[in-house]
């Protein structure tokens, strides 16, 4: 069953503020609103024909932009098809935004490492980065470059929201068929691909710079994803975790 979906923000300065979702499937009218990265509040309205389920959700989307939201966006939905492509997209200009954004807030630090961590369920998308003087006041030493949960900056997490709204339609009750090990595999993959598109476009340094930068994706509380690391790095970056990991069984 094919539906229709709108996504509605307000905005602080360029980040997301409040978000308004509103989606028609069948004779079900299916909205949610709250702050940003957050679940929010949902809401179920049945109708007695498809037609008039439409016009219902046409007049919510109306409603959001009369209470002063931006769209976002807007598209149909095969619920037997994740865009895994549109995901990509998002979680790039969130990941560039989010960088963009430790750096204005702490110019004082030289940062040397950036990662994106998600959950074994691939609910969620978030935005990790540390400094040389963060890792150089460290108890854990050389250990907290290589654990993003022990990093020192997590701004702009805000700018993942509409990446979080797409994956959310696998986590709440609404219709959606992929299958979960294709989902959480495609989710992972399609945050990998970003963060490499950004790297190639010289995002998070280059030359020396870069071979002294830690690009890192996560999945809390699970085995690092085999083949991410070296895919994210360049040879110097990836020879010091082997470095590292070699320090342990000495």
């Amino acid at each position: 069953m094919h539906s229709n979906y709108s996504l509605f923000y307000t905005l602080d300065g360029d980040h997301p503020a409040c978000f308004r979702e509103a989606r028609v499937f069948g004779t079900t009218v299916w909205t949610a609103a709250g702050a940003a990265m957050t679940w929010g509040e949902e809401t179920r309205n049945g109708y007695a024909s498809e037609a008039e389920a439409y016009v219902a959700y046409a007049a919510r989307c109306q409603a959001a932009l009369a209470d002063g939201y931006t769209l976002a966006r807007e598209s149909a939905v095969d619920p037997a098809v994740f865009d895994f492509a549109l995901l990509q997209t998002l979680v790039a200009d969130a990941a560039r935004l989010a960088f963009g954004a430790v750096r204005r807030a702490h110019p004082d630090q030289h940062l040397n490492a950036f990662a994106l961590v998600s959950d074994d369920s691939a609910m969620t998308i978030g935005p990790m980065a540390n400094s040389r003087e963060a890792l150089a006041a460290s108890e854990y030493g050389e250990e907290m470059l290589w654990n993003p949960a022990e990093w020192a900056f997590d701004d702009g997490g805000a700018y993942f929201d509409s990446a979080y709204r797409l994956l959310l339609q696998a986590h709440r009750t609404l219709p959606f068929d992929v299958d979960s090990d294709t989902f959480r595999t495609g989710v992972f993959d399609a945050c990998i691909a970003a963060l490499a598109q950004l790297d190639a476009e010289g995002v998070f340094g280059t030359g020396v710079q870069r071979d002294e930068g830690v690009l890192l994706f996560e999945v809390s509380d699970s085995e690092p994803l085999e083949g991410a690391l070296a895919r994210l790095n360049p040879p110097a970056v990836v020879a010091r975790f082997e470095a590292w990991m070699a320090s342990w069984t000495e």
